[in-house]
């Protein structure tokens, strides 16, 4: 945190410069009331008059101490940030030891730990990093600051055929994720003990994967007893996937709808749900508004058909995984999978976002995506149980979520980091991080 002296913003009358005891109160009293508001109404939904409202002061004071809710957001951004940074900075030694294992299920769990206190603030973070926005820059730089400094750690733990970066960018991805299922209600029911243990030891294969066997017993590992993926009823997509709205339609409007919803999911991809508008969908298109508004009521309705498309080549995707061997046996197969897996995102990113983080009122598009999500995780544990794994504690639902974890989140971060990775690298980081952390001690 910043030793800077707070200051106010130019008031509208005479005032003091430098805030006493009642402007700090003052102050932390939008703040709290901010973070009650985003978790609430969530970032974009939140007004500054409703902050105001919330702290029971006026649009004048707030803008005293604020110039808006941006600067509010990112104050509770350094906040959480900074906690995450001195759980790092205690770290002890990592390694393929029983202290190196038993350092790293600690420092998940402190990390964990700091999520469920910050929970509030960190669904909000996952919200607007997936978008575009003026906040966005810095969290860039923070994301980038934290990566650096595990990628320091995992340097001096000198990890075995894995680039430190590429290793700290992987653990950052993978664990955020995982923890933002377990706040979301996306977590099959798992608990955060036995979650944190099951990160432990994929993490711990991931970063060393020859750890002797014995290393996993000198802990009390936790594996919930309910190993069942509830798969929930098939949501009525009548009307509005492509194939629906396009029924009666000629060849030429068929092609319309379909320009219509690519560049919808493009710019939901690019932009975010929320930045993204009917003007930009139909710019990207290539046609005016009135073309959109022929075949869409709005730019929720369009959600509808986008969320449609993904959900259903999602399940394409998870049938295909079902059906793959484990990748020693068959490496080409499962780099095509991952490889088609990484295309799905890029293209569907946006609208995955809208699912994991709840990011709409539309009660048909949280279906699709919980259908989608249960079915695609149902095929992910099939697969991961395609081998055992006699020699180490192994949890598949906590394992499940690992997986998606990956699939949803580490080509996105790839491309967020100072050097972006090529489709080709995406690929080879997933395979490295799935075969060390699930495959390395198999036995089929």
């Amino acid at each position: 945190m910043s030793e800077n002296r707070i200051l106010r913003r130019a008031s509208y009358g005479p005032s003091s410069p430098e805030i006493g005891t009642r402007g700090t109160t003052t102050r932390r009293k939008i703040v709290d009331v901010s973070l009650v508001l985003f978790g609430e109404l969530g970032f974009f939904n939140t007004s500054v008059d409703a902050i105001a409202k919330a702290a029971g002061v006026s649009r004048a004071t707030l803008y005293q101490y604020f110039p808006g809710k941006d600067e509010i957001f990112l104050e509770l951004m350094d906040e959480c940030g900074s906690a995450l940074l001195r759980v790092t900075r205690r770290i002890g030694p990592l390694g393929p030891t029983p202290t190196g294992f038993d350092n790293l299920n600690w420092w998940l769990g402190e990390w964990s730990w700091v999520f469920e206190r910050y929970s509030t603030m960190f669904v909000q973070w996952a919200n607007v990093a997936a978008t575009e926005s003026v906040v966005q820059p810095e969290i860039d730089r923070f994301v980038g600051k934290y990566q650096h400094q595990l990628a320091n750690r995992l340097a001096d733990a000198e990890l075995d055929g894995l680039d430190p970066e590429f290793a700290a960018m992987a653990m950052m991805a993978v664990v955020h994720r995982v923890n933002l299922y377990l706040h979301t209600d996306r977590a099959h029911g798992r608990s955060i003990e036995s979650v944190v243990d099951a990160l432990s030891v994929f993490l711990q294969l991931v970063f060393f994967p020859d750890t002797p066997a014995n290393v996993f017993d000198t802990l009390p590992l936790r594996v919930d007893s309910a190993q069942v993926i509830t798969i929930p009823p098939i949501p009525s997509a009548r009307g509005i996937t492509i194939e629906e709205r396009t029924r009666d339609l000629s060849t030429r409007a068929r092609r319309t709808v379909e320009r219509l919803v690519a560049a919808g999911a493009a710019q939901f991809a690019a932009r975010g749900y929320h930045r993204a508008n009917v003007d930009d969908i139909v710019a990207a298109a290539g046609y005016a508004r009135g073309t959109f508004y022929k075949y869409f009521n709005e730019k929720q309705d369009l959600l509808l058909t986008v969320s449609a498309e993904a959900g259903a080549t999602a399940i394409t995707l998870g049938d295909e995984l079902r059906h793959l061997r484990p990748p020693a046996a068959d490496p080409a197969a499962f780099r095509g999978w991952l490889s088609r897996f990484v295309e799905f995102e890029a293209e569907f990113g946006g609208v995955i976002d809208v699912w994991t983080e709840r990011g709409t009122e539309q009660s048909l598009v949280a279906d699709l995506g919980a259908y989608g999500e249960a079915m695609t995780d149902s095929a992910i544990l099939d697969f991961l149980s395609t081998v055992d794994r006699p020699d180490i504690p192994f949890d598949p639902i906590a394992s499940v979520l690992i997986f998606r974890a990956i699939m949803e989140r580490l080509a996105r971060a790839s491309q967020e980091i100072e050097t972006p990775l090529d489709p080709e690298q995406i690929v080879d980081l997933m395979s490295a991080v799935i075969e060390r952390g699930f495959f390395s001690r198999a036995r089929n």
